[in-house]
């Protein structure tokens, strides 16, 4: 900033390379608004940095020269003992030079680098590794056209780029010999060892695009990347966008450099504060976000509410500075009461008020009372005011009366309300009717106060449940397991916290159910094992149940014990009678019955009579053998007639065979005459013409007839019930002679069936 005293002109300019100034003249009288205007305009400005681009980043990550050599085929510097190679005491001084230029399809080595130039120090010898920690951050500055900056002792070149960045671009890589004494020229003179020309494509991002070229004489490993500087964003970042928070705007910058307002921000520049929510959009602003500040004549807390008049005492306003008066109010503050009557009431003792003007009034005393307010008693009872047959007294305030039955009220206008003294009790709502009063009980309650509780058990009010309780003013349900609810009529679809002795709830699709441990069952696991499951009962015993907490078992004869595990000696004590010797037997007992005495305890006697030669033996015989005979008989009869008919099925079997038989020669015969006439047919056909007629031999003869014998037979077979009149029967006939008229009968025959047959 320069000053010049004398005129009082004073001159602000940007950095170098800006071209805009502003020049501000003044007099010495204004001296404090010219610097309030020089301050503001200086932070319009806001002078921009020389790097309005990018920069363009370079890293050698590793390099190879494995003998040492130049591009040529040269040496660095020393040729080796023995001119075996070059010398490995003194190696290449390897350092790299970038040349960045426009993109090019095929990459001119020489020419300008239009986009500028970075160079690295010496690295090291003919092979090095190079790591890098802290080289990400932007590097140095630079003319986009001069030299990079970065640190090149590590292989970090930065080419700044003040442009746009295009994406394409063509780069030339040089690995050079710093100090070389193999080449002609100049002492010192940087010697060729690799050139890499590579045109590609590169967005701006942190991430690194690595390269890999593997040369003649040079292997090399490197890495770029393009990083748009501070405040410049989008794929050629070129779109400027600084976050700031101050008079000028209030936002951040998001990826692509777009302005993002900051909370409570809004507008183009996020220099617009939002409001508190509801705040009057015509009466209330704010310059921070969340603040309401009300114009002149509005209030509240969303400037919704104008002001009335200072000393507005029964008024309101829609503008700021009124007051309308309320209903009754009136005056210039709507302080002036016009309904005195109605707001303050002051006649006593039934007296008529009328409202004269503001804040006046005037009282019309019935009989018996004066006063401004009718307040002064005179002889009160004259007016009659007690009504219902009451008595009226007259005391010193004035009078009362003594209200009949059924009445109440200062002048016993009201009618007594039983409902009053609530009489209902236990919540019970009391209704008047004409008998007095009526309770309506709530549930669980009756009688006619409502206190006499009601047994709910009686009525069946749990569904299902093990047991009901009735309670004072209600009941209790002990419901059964999968049901809940007061009276336990809703199905409880969860069985968590059901399941007894170690059971789990499982929910399914279906509904949920217990997963019982072994031994135990039933919907909540509660039926135990049962002493019966494990069949301890032996010797086919019976298990009955439970009994004083063992199995009680049902013992098969023979056996007894608590299981059934004795075999028991039923001989002891001897169940046989007339001390007849007794045998144990397995499950049993066998008695030895002395001769004319029979069964289990030898309590049975025999009869003597039993056998052949008792009396009425023969006549059982003879009724056992007439049943014998009748049931031989009915057998015999069933095989004869099996017999019979299985005789006659065969019989007719066999005849249906042999007609099938006798059939079978006549067909064979009438298909052998066929094949005859055939044969006749084609003799006829193939006969050789009569020789012609010669001097020699003519003759005055006839010709002859050619006849050719035919003879039609049977094959020797069965004669046939209905023989065919065209076949000839068997005999020893004279052959006949068949003419060739006759031959034409021959060509049809008649079967039994008179069916024609064509020949």
């Amino acid at each position: 900033m320069e000053t010049d005293g004398a005129q009082g002109r004073f001159r602000v300019a940007g950095s170098s390379g800006s071209s805009s100034r502003t020049e501000i003249r003044t007099d010495h009288r204004n001296t404090g608004q010219q610097w309030t205007l020089i301050i503001l305009v200086a932070l319009a400005v806001q002078p921009q940095s020389v790097f309005t681009g990018g920069t363009f980043e370079l890293q050698i990550r590793h390099f190879q020269n494995l003998h040492g050599v130049l591009q040529n085929g040269n040496c660095c510097d020393l040729q080796g003992t023995g001119r075996q190679g070059c010398s490995l005491r003194d190696q290449c001084d390897t350092f790299f030079k970038a040349c960045l230029k426009e993109y090019q399809a095929r990459v001119a080595p020489g020419g300008t680098c239009t986009f500028g130039v970075g160079i690295t120090s010496v690295l090291g010898g003919n092979t090095q590794s190079l790591r890098y920690q802290g080289h990400d951050r932007i590097g140095g500055g630079g003319d986009g056209g001069g030299d990079g900056g970065g640190d090149g002792t590590t292989g970090h070149i930065v080419i700044p780029f003040k442009y746009s960045w295009p994406k394409s671009f063509s780069l030339v890589l040089e690995a050079l010999d710093y100090d070389n004494q193999t080449e002609p020229g100049p002492a010192g003179q940087a010697g060729l060892i690799e050139r890499v020309l590579l045109s590609s494509m590169l967005n701006p991002g942190e991430q690194w695009q690595t390269h890999h070229h593997h040369g003649r004489t040079l292997s090399l490993e490197y890495r770029l990347r393009y990083r748009c500087i501070s405040n410049y964003y989008g794929p050629f970042c070129n779109n400027l966008c600084r976050a700031r928070d101050d008079f000028f705007g209030h936002f951040d910058c998001d990826p692509n450099g777009i302005k993002v307002c900051k909370d409570g921000w809004s507008g183009p520049e996020c220099t617009h504060a939002l409001c508190r929510q509801g705040c009057h959009q015509t009466h209330g602003s704010c310059t921070l976000p969340g603040e309401c500040t009300c114009q002149y004549g509005y209030q509240g807390s969303l400037c919704d509410q104008c002001m009335t008049f200072p000393g507005c005492v029964n008024g309101s306003c829609v503008e700021p500075w009124q007051c309308v008066c309320d209903v009754n109010w009136g005056g210039l503050l709507c302080d002036k009461d016009l309904n005195y009557c109605g707001t303050h009431r002051p006649c006593q003792n039934e007296g008529t008020c009328s409202n004269t003007e503001p804040d006046e009034y005037q009282c019309q005393c019935k009989d018996g009372f004066l006063g401004r307010n009718c307040d002064i008693v005179e002889h009160a009872c004259v007016s009659s005011p007690c009504a219902n047959g009451a008595t009226c007294v007259e005391d010193p305030s004035g009078f009362s009366c003594v209200c009949a039955d059924g009445w109440t009220g200062p002048t016993c206008l009201e009618v007594v309300r039983q409902c009053d003294s609530s009489p209902c009790g236990r919540g019970a709502t009391c209704q008047e009717s004409a008998q007095g009063f009526q309770c309506l009980c709530p549930p669980g309650w009756t009688g006619r106060t409502c206190q006499l509780d009601n047994n709910e058990c009686e009525t069946g009010v749990c569904v299902h449940a093990r047991t009901c309780r009735n309670l004072i003013g209600g009941y209790l349900c002990s419901c059964l397991p999968g049901w809940m609810g007061p009276s336990c009529d809703i199905r409880n679809k969860s069985c968590q916290g059901l399941c007894l002795n170690g059971g789990r709830c499982e929910n399914t699709a279906s509904g949920s159910h217990c997963v019982c441990p072994p031994g135990f069952s039933g919907w909540d696991c509660l039926t135990g094992p049962s002493l019966c499951d494990s069949a301890p009962c032996q010797h086919g015993g019976q298990c009955l149940g439970e009994e004083g907490g063992s199995a009680l078992c049902s013992c098969p004869t023979g056996y007894t014990g608590r299981f059934c595990e004795v075999a028991a000696d039923l001989c002891h004590p001897n169940p046989c009678q007339q001390g007849v010797p007794c045998h144990s037997t397995e499950g049993g007992y066998v008695c030895a019955c002395p001769d004319g005495y029979y069964g289990d305890e030898c309590m049975s006697l025999k009869d003597p009579c039993r056998g052949q030669h008792c009396p009425g033996a023969n006549s059982e015989l003879a009724v056992g053998g007439a049943s014998l005979y009748m049931v031989s008989v009915g057998v015999l009869a069933l095989a004869l007639a099996c017999g019979c008919t299985a005789f006659a099925l065969l019989l007719s079997r066999l005849r249906r065979r042999r007609k099938k038989t006798q059939a079978g020669p006549q067909e064979e015969g009438i298909n052998n005459q066929r094949e005859s006439v055939t044969l006749i047919r084609n003799l006829e056909h193939s006969a050789p013409p009569p020789p012609a007629l010669t001097p020699g031999n003519r003759t005055t003869s006839p010709q002859q007839r050619i006849c050719e014998e035919i003879e039609l037979t049977l094959p020797p077979s069965p004669a046939p019930s209905h023989p065919s009149p065209a076949l000839k029967p068997l005999s020893h006939a004279p052959k006949q002679d068949i003419s060739n008229l006759e031959r034409e009968k021959l060509n049809r025959f008649h079967n039994s069936d008179n069916q024609v047959l064509e020949v």
